[in-house]
Protein backbone atom coordinates (compact mmCIF):
# COMPACT_ATOMS: atom_id res chain seq x y z
CA UNK A 1 0.00 0.00 0.00
CA UNK A 2 1.38 3.52 -1.25
CA UNK A 3 2.35 5.88 1.76
CA UNK A 4 0.56 8.72 2.32
CA UNK A 5 3.43 11.26 0.96
CA UNK A 6 3.57 9.71 -1.74
CA UNK A 7 -0.58 9.67 -2.77
CA UNK A 8 -0.29 12.86 -2.28
CA UNK A 9 2.68 13.31 -4.57
CA UNK A 10 0.99 11.67 -7.43
CA UNK A 11 -2.48 13.87 -6.75
CA UNK A 12 -0.63 16.77 -6.43
CA UNK A 13 1.50 16.04 -10.10
CA UNK A 14 -1.95 15.04 -12.29
CA UNK A 15 -3.72 18.77 -10.67
CA UNK A 16 -1.15 20.64 -11.99
CA UNK A 17 -0.83 18.76 -15.00
CA UNK A 18 -4.25 19.42 -16.16
CA UNK A 19 -4.59 22.50 -14.21
CA UNK A 20 -1.38 23.79 -15.91
CA UNK A 21 -1.41 27.97 -16.14
CA UNK A 22 -4.53 27.96 -14.51
CA UNK A 23 -2.47 26.66 -11.36
CA UNK A 24 -0.15 29.34 -11.84
CA UNK A 25 -2.52 32.29 -12.22
CA UNK A 26 -4.16 30.96 -9.11
CA UNK A 27 -1.11 30.85 -7.25
CA UNK A 28 0.06 34.09 -8.67
CA UNK A 29 -3.79 35.27 -7.27
CA UNK A 30 -2.93 34.30 -3.75
CA UNK A 31 0.26 35.92 -3.69
CA UNK A 32 -1.41 39.14 -4.69
CA UNK A 33 -4.09 38.22 -1.74
CA UNK A 34 -0.99 38.35 0.84
CA UNK A 35 0.64 41.19 -0.27
CA UNK A 36 -2.57 43.36 -0.38
CA UNK A 37 -3.82 42.34 2.81
CA UNK A 38 0.32 43.16 4.19
CA UNK A 39 -0.30 46.87 2.69
CA UNK A 40 -3.57 46.77 4.50
CA UNK A 41 -1.92 46.11 7.58
CA UNK A 42 0.81 48.61 7.16
CA UNK A 43 -1.75 51.05 6.35
CA UNK A 44 -3.13 50.41 10.11
CA UNK A 45 0.24 51.91 11.76
CA UNK A 46 -0.03 55.40 10.10
CA UNK A 47 -3.52 54.78 10.71
CA UNK A 48 -3.49 54.52 14.08
CA UNK A 49 -0.58 56.76 14.25
CA UNK A 50 -2.93 59.65 12.60
CA UNK A 51 -5.86 59.11 15.82
CA UNK A 52 -3.11 59.90 17.97
CA UNK A 53 -2.37 56.29 19.43
CA UNK A 54 0.96 56.57 19.06
CA UNK A 55 3.14 59.99 19.45
CA UNK A 56 5.75 59.03 16.14
CA UNK A 57 4.89 58.64 13.20
CA UNK A 58 7.86 56.58 12.49
CA UNK A 59 8.82 54.77 15.54
CA UNK A 60 9.28 51.59 13.97
CA UNK A 61 10.74 50.21 10.82
CA UNK A 62 7.80 49.34 9.52
CA UNK A 63 5.70 52.22 10.43
CA UNK A 64 8.98 54.43 8.54
CA UNK A 65 8.15 52.47 5.47
CA UNK A 66 4.22 52.56 5.74
CA UNK A 67 4.93 56.53 5.94
CA UNK A 68 7.54 56.24 3.10
CA UNK A 69 4.77 54.34 0.61
CA UNK A 70 2.81 57.42 1.54
CA UNK A 71 4.69 60.15 1.05
CA UNK A 72 5.93 58.40 -2.44
CA UNK A 73 2.53 58.07 -3.49
CA UNK A 74 2.05 61.99 -2.58
CA UNK A 75 -0.63 61.08 -0.02
CA UNK A 76 -0.54 63.49 2.97
CA UNK A 77 -0.46 61.86 6.31
CA UNK A 78 -4.22 63.04 7.20
CA UNK A 79 -6.66 60.53 8.41
CA UNK A 80 -9.42 60.83 5.58
CA UNK A 81 -5.92 59.97 3.13
CA UNK A 82 -4.91 57.27 5.09
CA UNK A 83 -8.52 56.03 5.50
CA UNK A 84 -8.75 56.13 1.52
CA UNK A 85 -5.87 54.15 0.91
CA UNK A 86 -6.95 51.60 3.19
CA UNK A 87 -9.90 51.18 1.59
CA UNK A 88 -8.57 51.17 -1.86
CA UNK A 89 -6.23 47.71 -0.87
CA UNK A 90 -8.72 46.37 0.92
CA UNK A 91 -11.38 46.57 -1.88
CA UNK A 92 -8.51 45.32 -4.75
CA UNK A 93 -8.06 42.49 -2.10
CA UNK A 94 -11.44 41.54 -2.29
CA UNK A 95 -11.94 41.83 -6.10
CA UNK A 96 -8.77 39.34 -6.17
CA UNK A 97 -10.73 37.31 -3.85
CA UNK A 98 -13.63 37.15 -6.21
CA UNK A 99 -11.51 35.96 -8.93
CA UNK A 100 -9.54 33.08 -7.57
CA UNK A 101 -13.04 31.91 -5.72
CA UNK A 102 -14.28 31.60 -9.46
CA UNK A 103 -10.50 30.39 -11.19
CA UNK A 104 -10.60 28.14 -8.09
CA UNK A 105 -13.75 26.53 -8.94
CA UNK A 106 -13.42 26.29 -12.68
CA UNK A 107 -10.00 24.42 -11.90
CA UNK A 108 -11.58 22.00 -9.17
CA UNK A 109 -14.36 21.13 -11.88
CA UNK A 110 -12.08 20.74 -14.71
CA UNK A 111 -10.31 18.40 -12.72
CA UNK A 112 -12.98 16.55 -12.08
CA UNK A 113 -14.60 16.21 -15.43
CA UNK A 114 -10.83 15.62 -16.78
CA UNK A 115 -10.50 12.55 -14.25
CA UNK A 116 -13.98 11.28 -14.91
CA UNK A 117 -13.43 11.30 -18.54
CA UNK A 118 -9.79 9.77 -18.48
CA UNK A 119 -11.44 6.81 -16.03
CA UNK A 120 -13.83 6.27 -18.35
CA UNK A 121 -12.45 6.45 -21.58
CA UNK A 122 -9.50 3.77 -20.15
CA UNK A 123 -12.99 1.60 -19.20
CA UNK A 124 -14.10 2.04 -22.67
CA UNK A 125 -10.78 0.81 -24.32
CA UNK A 126 -10.51 -2.36 -22.13
CA UNK A 127 -10.47 -5.72 -22.96
CA UNK A 128 -13.99 -7.13 -22.55
CA UNK A 129 -13.31 -10.21 -20.57
CA UNK A 130 -11.75 -7.78 -18.01
CA UNK A 131 -14.24 -5.42 -17.87
CA UNK A 132 -16.80 -8.06 -17.49
CA UNK A 133 -15.09 -9.30 -14.46
CA UNK A 134 -15.71 -6.01 -12.59
CA UNK A 135 -18.29 -5.07 -10.49
CA UNK A 136 -20.59 -2.73 -12.33
CA UNK A 137 -21.49 -1.03 -8.75
CA UNK A 138 -17.59 -0.03 -8.36
CA UNK A 139 -16.92 1.74 -11.41
CA UNK A 140 -20.37 3.79 -11.22
CA UNK A 141 -19.42 4.43 -7.50
CA UNK A 142 -15.93 5.72 -8.96
CA UNK A 143 -17.51 7.89 -12.18
CA UNK A 144 -19.69 9.42 -9.51
CA UNK A 145 -19.42 9.45 -5.83
CA UNK A 146 -15.47 9.09 -5.60
CA UNK A 147 -14.37 11.23 -8.55
CA UNK A 148 -17.08 13.80 -6.60
CA UNK A 149 -14.89 13.72 -3.41
CA UNK A 150 -11.80 13.76 -4.90
CA UNK A 151 -13.24 17.35 -6.43
CA UNK A 152 -14.12 18.82 -3.14
CA UNK A 153 -10.35 17.43 -2.35
CA UNK A 154 -9.24 19.88 -4.71
CA UNK A 155 -11.45 22.69 -3.59
CA UNK A 156 -10.24 22.36 0.02
CA UNK A 157 -6.33 22.16 -1.75
CA UNK A 158 -6.34 25.59 -3.54
CA UNK A 159 -8.48 26.73 -0.36
CA UNK A 160 -5.89 25.85 1.45
CA UNK A 161 -3.09 26.96 -0.65
CA UNK A 162 -5.01 30.47 -0.64
CA UNK A 163 -4.86 30.52 3.07
CA UNK A 164 -1.51 29.70 3.68
CA UNK A 165 -0.57 32.42 1.30
CA UNK A 166 -2.06 35.10 3.28
CA UNK A 167 -0.60 33.42 6.18
CA UNK A 168 2.45 33.86 5.33
CA UNK A 169 2.36 37.44 4.35
CA UNK A 170 1.10 37.91 7.84
CA UNK A 171 3.90 36.22 9.40
CA UNK A 172 6.56 38.20 7.48
CA UNK A 173 4.44 41.82 8.48
CA UNK A 174 4.54 40.29 12.53
CA UNK A 175 8.26 39.58 11.63
CA UNK A 176 8.88 43.15 10.88
CA UNK A 177 7.14 44.26 14.25
CA UNK A 178 9.07 41.76 16.45
CA UNK A 179 11.31 39.18 14.88
CA UNK A 180 11.41 37.41 18.68
CA UNK A 181 8.01 37.50 19.41
CA UNK A 182 7.04 35.67 15.84
CA UNK A 183 9.42 33.26 15.90
CA UNK A 184 8.26 32.02 19.15
CA UNK A 185 4.37 32.14 17.94
CA UNK A 186 6.12 30.16 14.68
CA UNK A 187 7.63 27.38 16.70
CA UNK A 188 4.76 27.00 18.91
CA UNK A 189 2.56 26.59 15.83
CA UNK A 190 4.50 24.46 14.70
CA UNK A 191 4.74 21.99 17.92
CA UNK A 192 1.31 22.23 17.58
CA UNK A 193 0.84 21.25 13.81
CA UNK A 194 3.56 18.47 14.52
CA UNK A 195 1.56 16.77 17.41
CA UNK A 196 -1.49 16.53 15.03
CA UNK A 197 0.31 14.48 13.07
CA UNK A 198 -1.80 11.44 13.97
CA UNK A 199 -4.82 12.80 13.68
CA UNK A 200 -4.21 13.72 10.27
CA UNK A 201 -3.03 10.08 9.48
CA UNK A 202 -5.90 8.47 11.55
CA UNK A 203 -8.06 11.01 8.78
CA UNK A 204 -6.90 9.67 5.80
CA UNK A 205 -7.09 6.17 7.14
CA UNK A 206 -10.82 7.07 7.53
CA UNK A 207 -10.88 8.10 4.25
CA UNK A 208 -10.53 4.99 3.00
CA UNK A 209 -12.44 3.09 5.31
CA UNK A 210 -15.20 5.11 4.14
CA UNK A 211 -14.47 4.89 0.31
CA UNK A 212 -14.66 0.82 0.78
CA UNK A 213 -18.10 1.49 3.16
CA UNK A 214 -19.05 3.36 0.20
CA UNK A 215 -18.22 0.84 -2.54
CA UNK A 216 -20.32 -1.48 -0.61
CA UNK A 217 -23.26 0.51 -0.19
CA UNK A 218 -23.14 1.13 -3.86
CA UNK A 219 -22.66 -2.76 -4.52
CA UNK A 220 -25.96 -3.30 -1.99
CA UNK A 221 -28.01 -1.31 -3.70
CA UNK A 222 -27.26 -2.26 -7.33
CA UNK A 223 -28.02 -6.34 -6.48
CA UNK A 224 -30.95 -5.43 -4.47
CA UNK A 225 -32.73 -3.13 -7.57
CA UNK A 226 -31.39 -5.82 -10.15
CA UNK A 227 -32.85 -8.49 -8.01
CA UNK A 228 -35.92 -6.99 -6.62
CA UNK A 229 -38.38 -8.92 -8.56
CA UNK A 230 -37.20 -12.34 -7.50
CA UNK A 231 -36.75 -11.21 -3.89
CA UNK A 232 -40.25 -9.93 -3.80
CA UNK A 233 -41.49 -13.47 -5.68
CA UNK A 234 -39.58 -15.03 -2.54
CA UNK A 235 -40.70 -12.45 0.09
CA UNK A 236 -37.39 -11.61 0.90
CA UNK A 237 -37.86 -8.32 0.66
CA UNK A 238 -37.08 -7.92 4.89
CA UNK A 239 -34.00 -9.83 3.95
CA UNK A 240 -32.47 -7.14 1.12
CA UNK A 241 -33.96 -4.15 3.84
CA UNK A 242 -31.67 -5.87 6.57
CA UNK A 243 -28.43 -6.05 4.25
CA UNK A 244 -29.26 -2.22 3.25
CA UNK A 245 -29.94 -1.38 7.17
CA UNK A 246 -26.17 -2.55 8.11
CA UNK A 247 -24.95 -0.94 5.34
CA UNK A 248 -25.77 2.35 5.96
CA UNK A 249 -25.80 2.44 9.37
CA UNK A 250 -22.17 0.88 9.25
CA UNK A 251 -21.40 4.75 6.89
CA UNK A 252 -23.08 6.39 9.52
CA UNK A 253 -21.13 5.60 12.52
CA UNK A 254 -18.33 6.28 10.44
CA UNK A 255 -19.22 9.64 9.28
CA UNK A 256 -19.94 10.37 12.74
CA UNK A 257 -16.23 8.96 13.96
CA UNK A 258 -14.79 11.13 11.21
CA UNK A 259 -16.98 14.81 12.53
CA UNK A 260 -15.56 13.36 16.03
CA UNK A 261 -11.58 13.48 15.01
CA UNK A 262 -12.48 16.47 12.70
CA UNK A 263 -13.41 18.21 16.13
CA UNK A 264 -10.78 16.97 18.15
CA UNK A 265 -8.74 18.03 15.48
CA UNK A 266 -9.47 21.69 15.98
CA UNK A 267 -10.44 21.54 19.15
CA UNK A 268 -7.00 20.84 20.01
CA UNK A 269 -5.34 23.34 17.41
CA UNK A 270 -7.48 26.12 18.59
CA UNK A 271 -5.98 25.50 22.26
CA UNK A 272 -2.56 25.17 21.40
CA UNK A 273 -3.06 28.49 19.36
CA UNK A 274 -4.36 30.04 22.42
CA UNK A 275 -1.72 29.04 24.55
CA UNK A 276 0.78 30.35 22.06
CA UNK A 277 -1.21 33.63 21.72
CA UNK A 278 -1.34 33.99 25.18
CA UNK A 279 2.37 33.23 26.10
CA UNK A 280 2.84 36.10 22.64
CA UNK A 281 0.82 38.36 24.41
CA UNK A 282 2.84 38.49 27.96
CA UNK A 283 6.22 38.08 26.37
CA UNK A 284 4.90 41.54 24.26
CA UNK A 285 3.58 43.29 27.57
CA UNK A 286 5.61 42.26 30.01
CA UNK A 287 8.76 41.55 28.79
CA UNK A 288 9.25 43.29 25.58
CA UNK A 289 7.17 46.19 26.81
CA UNK A 290 6.18 46.95 23.05
CA UNK A 291 4.91 50.47 22.22
CA UNK A 292 0.91 50.29 21.87
CA UNK A 293 0.25 50.55 17.90
CA UNK A 294 2.20 47.86 17.24
CA UNK A 295 1.08 45.60 19.84
CA UNK A 296 -2.07 46.03 18.56
CA UNK A 297 -1.63 45.48 15.01
CA UNK A 298 0.53 42.01 16.28
CA UNK A 299 -2.90 41.46 18.44
CA UNK A 300 -5.29 42.02 15.55
CA UNK A 301 -2.08 39.62 13.03
CA UNK A 302 -2.06 36.88 15.50
CA UNK A 303 -6.09 36.60 15.89
CA UNK A 304 -6.76 36.84 12.20
CA UNK A 305 -3.80 34.07 11.77
CA UNK A 306 -5.56 31.96 14.16
CA UNK A 307 -8.62 31.33 12.36
CA UNK A 308 -6.22 31.19 9.14
CA UNK A 309 -4.21 28.39 10.80
CA UNK A 310 -7.56 26.83 12.01
CA UNK A 311 -8.88 26.83 8.69
CA UNK A 312 -5.92 25.83 7.04
CA UNK A 313 -5.95 22.40 9.48
CA UNK A 314 -9.05 21.74 8.68
CA UNK A 315 -8.86 21.90 4.62
CA UNK A 316 -5.57 19.46 5.13
CA UNK A 317 -7.61 16.67 7.23
CA UNK A 318 -10.20 17.21 4.35
CA UNK A 319 -7.94 16.61 1.58
CA UNK A 320 -6.30 13.63 3.51
CA UNK A 321 -9.60 12.44 3.69
CA UNK A 322 -10.25 12.78 0.23
CA UNK A 323 -7.25 11.43 -1.42
CA UNK A 324 -8.06 7.47 -0.89
CA UNK A 325 -11.01 8.32 -3.39
CA UNK A 326 -8.67 9.83 -5.97
CA UNK A 327 -5.89 6.29 -5.15
CA UNK A 328 -9.26 4.10 -5.08
CA UNK A 329 -9.86 5.73 -9.25
CA UNK A 330 -6.59 6.07 -9.98
CA UNK A 331 -5.75 2.44 -9.24
CA UNK A 332 -9.09 0.93 -11.13
CA UNK A 333 -8.00 3.02 -14.18
CA UNK A 334 -4.52 1.45 -14.09
CA UNK A 335 -5.84 -1.68 -14.15
CA UNK A 336 -8.39 -0.78 -17.27
CA UNK A 337 -4.89 0.89 -19.04
CA UNK A 338 -3.39 -2.42 -17.81
CA UNK A 339 -6.25 -4.65 -19.96
CA UNK A 340 -5.99 -2.35 -23.21
CA UNK A 341 -6.53 -3.55 -26.26
CA UNK A 342 -4.09 -2.87 -28.52
CA UNK A 343 -6.56 -1.17 -31.29
CA UNK A 344 -7.75 2.01 -30.31
CA UNK A 345 -11.21 3.55 -29.67
CA UNK A 346 -10.64 5.93 -32.47
CA UNK A 347 -10.27 3.27 -35.72
CA UNK A 348 -12.63 4.04 -37.87
CA UNK A 349 -13.40 1.66 -40.83
CA UNK A 350 -15.76 -0.88 -41.70
CA UNK A 351 -15.00 -4.76 -43.08
CA UNK A 352 -17.58 -5.95 -45.70
CA UNK A 353 -17.46 -9.78 -45.44
CA UNK A 354 -17.61 -11.03 -49.27
CA UNK A 355 -16.84 -15.58 -49.18
CA UNK A 356 -16.52 -16.32 -45.10
CA UNK A 357 -15.60 -16.66 -41.94
CA UNK A 358 -12.81 -19.53 -41.08
CA UNK A 359 -12.20 -20.84 -37.35
CA UNK A 360 -8.96 -22.42 -37.22
CA UNK A 361 -8.52 -24.84 -34.86
CA UNK A 362 -9.71 -22.32 -32.52
CA UNK A 363 -9.69 -22.59 -28.51
CA UNK A 364 -10.64 -20.40 -25.69
CA UNK A 365 -9.83 -20.73 -21.73
CA UNK A 366 -11.92 -18.31 -19.27
CA UNK A 367 -9.05 -18.69 -16.77
CA UNK A 368 -5.71 -19.54 -18.61
CA UNK A 369 -4.64 -20.97 -15.27
CA UNK A 370 -7.50 -23.79 -15.25
CA UNK A 371 -7.42 -27.13 -17.41
CA UNK A 372 -11.19 -26.60 -18.64
CA UNK A 373 -11.51 -24.62 -22.26
CA UNK A 374 -14.72 -23.40 -22.62
CA UNK A 375 -13.86 -24.13 -26.51
CA UNK A 376 -11.37 -26.58 -28.07
CA UNK A 377 -10.36 -27.95 -31.58
CA UNK A 378 -13.14 -26.13 -33.21
CA UNK A 379 -12.98 -25.85 -37.24
CA UNK A 380 -15.58 -24.32 -38.59
CA UNK A 381 -16.78 -22.17 -41.87
CA UNK A 382 -19.73 -19.90 -41.45
CA UNK A 383 -20.53 -19.04 -45.73
CA UNK A 384 -21.03 -15.13 -46.80
CA UNK A 385 -24.49 -14.27 -47.33
CA UNK A 386 -25.78 -17.89 -45.89
CA UNK A 387 -27.50 -18.27 -42.41
CA UNK A 388 -25.55 -20.41 -39.74
CA UNK A 389 -27.36 -21.82 -36.96
CA UNK A 390 -25.68 -22.96 -34.22
CA UNK A 391 -27.11 -25.06 -31.52
CA UNK A 392 -26.11 -27.71 -28.49
CA UNK A 393 -27.02 -28.04 -24.70
CA UNK A 394 -26.43 -25.19 -22.25
CA UNK A 395 -22.88 -25.05 -21.47
CA UNK A 396 -21.73 -26.16 -24.66
CA UNK A 397 -19.56 -22.87 -25.88
CA UNK A 398 -22.44 -21.27 -28.08
CA UNK A 399 -22.15 -17.85 -26.27
CA UNK A 400 -18.42 -18.57 -26.16
CA UNK A 401 -18.44 -18.70 -29.87
CA UNK A 402 -20.76 -15.24 -30.47
CA UNK A 403 -18.56 -14.02 -28.61
CA UNK A 404 -15.73 -14.69 -30.43
CA UNK A 405 -17.02 -14.01 -33.38
CA UNK A 406 -17.90 -10.51 -32.20
CA UNK A 407 -14.44 -9.55 -31.41
CA UNK A 408 -15.04 -9.36 -27.99
CA UNK A 409 -12.92 -12.15 -26.45
CA UNK A 410 -9.59 -13.40 -28.16
CA UNK A 411 -8.77 -16.74 -28.55
CA UNK A 412 -6.37 -18.61 -26.41
CA UNK A 413 -5.12 -20.39 -29.68
CA UNK A 414 -5.73 -20.71 -32.84
CA UNK A 415 -6.82 -18.06 -35.44
CA UNK A 416 -10.41 -16.68 -36.95
CA UNK A 417 -9.81 -15.77 -40.55
CA UNK A 418 -11.96 -13.34 -42.07
CA UNK A 419 -12.00 -13.66 -46.01
CA UNK A 420 -8.90 -15.45 -45.33
CA UNK A 421 -7.14 -12.39 -43.23
CA UNK A 422 -6.64 -12.95 -39.37
CA UNK A 423 -8.68 -11.13 -37.68
CA UNK A 424 -6.19 -9.21 -35.82
CA UNK A 425 -6.09 -6.54 -32.61
CA UNK A 426 -5.39 -3.62 -35.34
CA UNK A 427 -8.74 -4.43 -37.26
CA UNK A 428 -10.82 -5.43 -34.27
CA UNK A 429 -12.96 -2.22 -34.52
CA UNK A 430 -13.51 -2.23 -37.69
CA UNK A 431 -14.83 -5.76 -37.90
CA UNK A 432 -16.98 -4.98 -34.78
CA UNK A 433 -18.67 -1.74 -36.77
CA UNK A 434 -19.10 -4.43 -39.82
CA UNK A 435 -21.12 -7.09 -37.01
CA UNK A 436 -24.67 -6.41 -36.17
CA UNK A 437 -25.28 -8.08 -32.48
CA UNK A 438 -28.46 -8.94 -30.99
CA UNK A 439 -28.33 -10.41 -27.20
CA UNK A 440 -30.76 -12.52 -25.64
CA UNK A 441 -31.10 -9.77 -22.94
CA UNK A 442 -32.17 -6.70 -25.05
CA UNK A 443 -30.94 -3.53 -23.52
CA UNK A 444 -32.71 -0.08 -24.44
CA UNK A 445 -32.06 3.25 -23.25
CA UNK A 446 -34.83 5.25 -21.04
CA UNK A 447 -35.78 7.12 -24.63
CA UNK A 448 -37.66 7.22 -27.12
CA UNK A 449 -38.19 4.61 -30.18
CA UNK A 450 -36.57 7.10 -32.72
CA UNK A 451 -33.07 7.78 -30.24
CA UNK A 452 -32.47 4.02 -29.68
CA UNK A 453 -32.19 3.40 -33.31
CA UNK A 454 -30.18 6.78 -33.90
CA UNK A 455 -27.81 5.52 -31.25
CA UNK A 456 -26.60 3.07 -33.18
CA UNK A 457 -26.84 5.27 -36.78
CA UNK A 458 -27.22 8.69 -36.16
CA UNK A 459 -26.68 9.71 -39.31
CA UNK A 460 -30.55 7.64 -40.31
CA UNK A 461 -32.88 9.02 -42.05
CA UNK A 462 -36.47 8.48 -41.34
CA UNK A 463 -36.91 5.92 -44.65
CA UNK A 464 -34.25 4.13 -43.30
CA UNK A 465 -35.67 4.05 -39.66
CA UNK A 466 -38.92 2.81 -41.76
CA UNK A 467 -37.44 0.37 -43.80
CA UNK A 468 -35.45 -1.37 -40.50
CA UNK A 469 -38.39 -1.73 -38.62
CA UNK A 470 -40.53 -2.66 -41.30
CA UNK A 471 -37.71 -5.59 -42.01
CA UNK A 472 -37.35 -6.44 -38.51
CA UNK A 473 -41.42 -7.18 -38.50
CA UNK A 474 -41.46 -3.76 -35.89
CA UNK A 475 -43.51 -1.36 -38.10
CA UNK A 476 -46.58 -2.27 -36.94
CA UNK A 477 -45.91 -1.97 -33.08
CA UNK A 478 -44.13 1.24 -33.77
CA UNK A 479 -47.07 2.53 -35.47
CA UNK A 480 -49.46 1.51 -32.64
CA UNK A 481 -47.61 3.31 -30.19
CA UNK A 482 -48.96 6.23 -28.19
CA UNK A 483 -46.38 8.36 -29.82
CA UNK A 484 -45.18 6.20 -32.56
CA UNK A 485 -41.29 6.68 -33.29
CA UNK A 486 -41.14 9.43 -30.57
CA UNK A 487 -42.86 6.90 -27.76
CA UNK A 488 -40.66 6.93 -24.82
CA UNK A 489 -40.04 2.96 -24.27
CA UNK A 490 -38.96 3.07 -20.29
CA UNK A 491 -35.94 1.59 -18.60
CA UNK A 492 -34.53 -1.17 -20.26
CA UNK A 493 -37.79 -0.71 -22.43
CA UNK A 494 -40.27 -1.87 -19.60
CA UNK A 495 -42.99 -0.41 -21.58
CA UNK A 496 -42.84 -2.67 -24.25
CA UNK A 497 -43.09 -6.68 -24.44
CA UNK A 498 -40.65 -8.85 -24.64
CA UNK A 499 -41.08 -9.70 -28.66
CA UNK A 500 -41.41 -5.71 -29.22
CA UNK A 501 -38.15 -5.56 -27.65
CA UNK A 502 -36.64 -7.70 -29.39
CA UNK A 503 -37.80 -6.97 -32.95
CA UNK A 504 -36.71 -3.27 -31.99
CA UNK A 505 -33.04 -4.24 -30.82
CA UNK A 506 -33.20 -6.61 -34.19
CA UNK A 507 -33.87 -3.28 -36.14
CA UNK A 508 -31.09 -1.53 -34.27
CA UNK A 509 -29.28 -4.10 -35.47
CA UNK A 510 -30.25 -3.80 -38.80
CA UNK A 511 -29.23 -0.20 -39.01
CA UNK A 512 -26.25 0.21 -38.91
CA UNK A 513 -26.35 -1.89 -42.64
CA UNK A 514 -24.03 -5.00 -41.09
CA UNK A 515 -22.01 -7.42 -43.15
CA UNK A 516 -22.48 -9.87 -40.32
CA UNK A 517 -25.68 -10.07 -37.98
CA UNK A 518 -24.99 -12.38 -34.94
CA UNK A 519 -28.40 -12.77 -33.04
CA UNK A 520 -27.02 -14.75 -29.59
CA UNK A 521 -30.51 -16.69 -28.40
CA UNK A 522 -32.51 -13.88 -29.50
CA UNK A 523 -35.67 -15.66 -29.56
CA UNK A 524 -35.13 -18.02 -26.41
CA UNK A 525 -37.75 -15.88 -24.53
CA UNK A 526 -40.30 -15.26 -26.60
CA UNK A 527 -43.90 -17.26 -27.45
CA UNK A 528 -44.75 -18.68 -30.50
CA UNK A 529 -46.09 -15.59 -32.06
CA UNK A 530 -43.65 -13.51 -31.84
CA UNK A 531 -40.56 -16.06 -32.68
CA UNK A 532 -42.58 -17.12 -35.67
CA UNK A 533 -41.95 -12.55 -36.37
CA UNK A 534 -38.57 -12.65 -35.90
CA UNK A 535 -37.82 -16.10 -37.77
CA UNK A 536 -39.96 -14.05 -40.92
CA UNK A 537 -37.51 -11.38 -40.47
CA UNK A 538 -33.93 -13.36 -40.59
CA UNK A 539 -35.76 -15.14 -43.98
CA UNK A 540 -35.70 -11.68 -45.26
CA UNK A 541 -32.13 -11.17 -44.58
CA UNK A 542 -31.23 -14.45 -46.64
CA UNK A 543 -28.80 -13.75 -49.20
CA UNK A 544 -28.09 -10.24 -48.20
CA UNK A 545 -26.22 -10.59 -45.17
CA UNK A 546 -24.33 -13.04 -43.10
CA UNK A 547 -26.21 -14.51 -40.44
CA UNK A 548 -25.22 -16.61 -37.49
CA UNK A 549 -28.11 -17.87 -35.07
CA UNK A 550 -27.01 -18.98 -32.11
CA UNK A 551 -29.93 -21.04 -31.03
CA UNK A 552 -31.73 -22.71 -28.03
CA UNK A 553 -34.94 -23.56 -29.62
CA UNK A 554 -34.67 -25.56 -32.64
CA UNK A 555 -37.86 -24.83 -34.61
CA UNK A 556 -35.59 -21.65 -35.33
CA UNK A 557 -32.79 -23.10 -36.92
CA UNK A 558 -34.88 -25.16 -39.47
CA UNK A 559 -34.62 -22.27 -41.71
CA UNK A 560 -30.80 -22.49 -41.93
CA UNK A 561 -28.50 -23.36 -44.51
CA UNK A 562 -25.99 -25.09 -42.03
CA UNK A 563 -26.59 -26.09 -38.29
CA UNK A 564 -23.78 -26.59 -36.25
CA UNK A 565 -23.77 -28.36 -33.46
CA UNK A 566 -21.91 -28.32 -30.32
CA UNK A 567 -21.41 -30.49 -26.96
CA UNK A 568 -18.29 -30.13 -24.40
CA UNK A 569 -16.65 -27.18 -26.32
CA UNK A 570 -16.56 -29.08 -29.91
CA UNK A 571 -18.10 -29.38 -33.16
CA UNK A 572 -20.32 -32.45 -32.64
CA UNK A 573 -22.08 -32.21 -35.88
CA UNK A 574 -22.64 -29.92 -39.08
CA UNK A 575 -25.42 -30.42 -41.17
CA UNK A 576 -28.68 -29.20 -42.95
CA UNK A 577 -32.11 -29.81 -41.13
CA UNK A 578 -33.06 -33.24 -42.89
CA UNK A 579 -29.27 -34.69 -43.31
CA UNK A 580 -28.88 -34.07 -38.79
CA UNK A 581 -32.29 -35.34 -38.19
CA UNK A 582 -31.36 -39.10 -40.29
CA UNK A 583 -28.18 -39.99 -38.09
CA UNK A 584 -29.39 -42.61 -35.78
CA UNK A 585 -26.65 -41.48 -33.63
CA UNK A 586 -26.54 -37.81 -33.74
CA UNK A 587 -26.54 -35.30 -30.97
CA UNK A 588 -29.19 -33.22 -32.79
CA UNK A 589 -31.44 -36.00 -33.13
CA UNK A 590 -31.82 -36.44 -29.94
CA UNK A 591 -32.15 -32.77 -29.14
CA UNK A 592 -34.58 -32.54 -31.41
CA UNK A 593 -36.92 -35.89 -29.74
CA UNK A 594 -36.37 -34.20 -26.41
CA UNK A 595 -38.13 -31.42 -28.01
CA UNK A 596 -35.57 -28.34 -27.33
CA UNK A 597 -32.32 -27.91 -25.90
CA UNK A 598 -31.63 -28.64 -22.05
Amino acid sequence: MPSVGSEFRVFLRCLAAHAGARLWLALALMVGMGLLEGSGLLMLLPLLQSIGLESAPDGSGLGRMAVSILHAGHVPFTLPAVLAVFFVVMSAQAALRAWSGVLNARIETSFTCFLRERLYRAMMGSDWLFFARQRSSDITQALMEELQRVGFGTQQLLALLGLAGVAVVQILIAFGLSPALTLLAVVCGAGVAFLLQPLTRRAHELGRIAQEERAEMAAAVSEHLGGMKIAKSHGREEHHLGRFHRVMHDIAAHWVRAVRLNAAARAWFEIGSMLTLSAFLFFAVAVVRMKMAELVILAFIFTRLLSRMTAIQDSWQRTMQSLPSFTATEHMRQGFLAAAETSGLETSGRIVLQREICLENLEFRYDPTRDEAALHGVSLVIPARQITAVCGPSGAGKSTLADLLLGLLRPTAGQILIDGEPLAEACLHAWRRSVGYVPQETFLFHETVRANLLWVQPEATEADLLSALRTAAAAEFVDRLPQGLDTVVGDRGVRLSGGERQRLALARALLSEPSVLVLDEATSALDTQNERLIQQAIKQLHGRLTVVLIAHRLSTVRMADQIVVFEKGRVAEIGRWDELCIREEGIFRQLVAAGATA
